[in-house]
């Protein structure tokens, strides 16, 4: 079926919130053929509807999303609001295209598709971690054996998990509502299910939490802070009132899972424990609230925080790792799943089900490990700016270059 671009975007190719629906369009059309690529969609249902009349192939996204980025080189912004719009759509354009071209059989553009330079390799990488962990475990011995045995103790007992959750999610609330105005009705419905989130529109999202395998109290903070608050639902809810129902930029009503902005915001979901409970505060709010409801002793707390900062640095920098190996053929699955066990440390049945999942989203975890420390490094340490600087990231189109260039 040929689809013409030029009657879709209108007569001039100059508006870009022509350019911007038919960008939405094209996202839906490749999500048909990508499951997991639309992460959300929340804007008019007139659009989806006229999106998904037709099946349109990859070679053909790719090839419209060329002339969008031709169509954007004819249109001149002349405000400093219309200039961010302009290089926001520029990204998310280029990243389709990316997108769509591998999966008509090109090579992924990993700069294009996220935003960021695949980062180089070091071969020795966890050293130093793993150091670290050997140093703070209790025992002597097998690393991966103490490690597993160390967090064995502190699963938050099933009858308890319910009330630990709901502590934490009333805390980073109220401390996100703080610093970022959060629309009147938003809200989260937590429900048992695969461990994901979805964001409905209107400021509303579900969460469903896999209460199914064991949960460690220190998984706690970061997986209500990742996806609700200052997280995904966050982010989402905010972007959702400021760009597209407060501007009208309907770009922003779809949210795929490869793009710079979605670099950004992954790095963003991720980085939102530390905005909300930066080190000492993480530490005592689990001393003081979280860890007597778990029923584990207090004092635990300041070492089970300091084993879990250094296990996650270990993980997401060794998942991102495995992925890209994967995605460049340069390992095995048998070795990836060896890098899981050996040196992310994880139990068998964990790693042998993690890889599954890396498969599935291929070289998306570099994308999160490059967002993290892009916006890590944006906010920075000054206590003062903290919060400005991560609401920036919500409420405009950021890029990874963008935080990159921003002293």
């Amino acid at each position: 079926m040929s689809i013409d671009v030029s009657g879709r975007l209108g007569e001039d190719h100059r508006h870009m919130d022509d350019i911007a629906r038919f960008y939405v369009k094209c996202v839906l059309w490749l999500g048909v053929h990508d499951p997991g690529y639309v992460s959300a969609y929340f804007g008019p249902e007139k659009i989806r509807e006229e999106a998904l009349t037709v099946t349109v192939p990859p070679e053909s996204v790719a090839g419209y999303a060329g002339e969008l980025l031709a169509a954007l080189d004819t249109v001149e912004p002349l405000s400093d609001d219309a200039r961010v719009r302009h290089a926001g759509l520029r990204g998310m354009v280029g990243a389709l295209e990316a997108r769509a071209g591998m999966l008509a059989g090109g090579g992924l553009s990993f700069d294009a598709a996220f935003g960021v330079p695949a980062p180089e390799d070091d071969p020795g990488w966890y050293e130093g971690l793993h150091a670290a962990l050997d140093a703070a475990l209790p025992g002597s011995g097998d690393l991966a054996g103490r490690y597993q045995a160390f967090m064995a103790s502190f699963v938050v007992p099933p009858d308890r998990l319910f009330e630990v959750f709901s502590a934490a999610v009333a805390e980073s609330r109220r401390r996100t509502a703080e610093h970022i105005r959060l629309p009147p009705g938003e809200g989260i419905e937590y429900l048992p299910g695969e461990g994901c989130s979805r964001y409905l529109g209107g400021g509303r999202s579900i969460v469903r939490v896999d209460v199914d395998r064991p949960v460690t109290i220190d998984r706690v903070l970061p997986v209500v802070c990742r996806e609700g608050y200052p997280g995904r639902h966050t982010i989402r809810t905010i972007r959702d009132a400021v760009l597209v129902r407060g501007r009208g930029w309907i770009e922003h009503a779809v949210v795929p899972a490869a793009s710079p902005l979605a670099t950004v915001s992954e790095g963003a979901a991720r980085f939102g424990v530390e905005v909300a409970f930066p080190g000492a505060d993480r530490v005592g709010f689990a001393e003081e609230v979280l860890f007597p409801l778990a029923g584990f002793a207090p004092e635990d707390a300041a070492l089970l925080d300091a084993v879990s900062a250094t296990a996650a640095d270990l993980f997401f920098s060794g998942a991102a790792r495995v992925a890209r190996g994967l995605a460049d053929g340069a390992l095995s699955r048998e070795d990836a799943c060896g890098i899981l066990r050996d040196v992310l440390l994880l139990a068998p049945e964990t790693a042998e089900a993690y890889l599954g999942s890396i498969e599935g989203f291929g070289a998306y975890p570099v994308a999160v490990s490059e967002g993290y420390r892009c916006v890590r490094d944006y906010v920075g340490s000054d206590p003062a700016r903290r919060w400005e600087r991560f609401a920036r990231i919500l409420t405009e189109p950021l890029m990874p270059a963008d935080l990159a260039d921003t002293p």
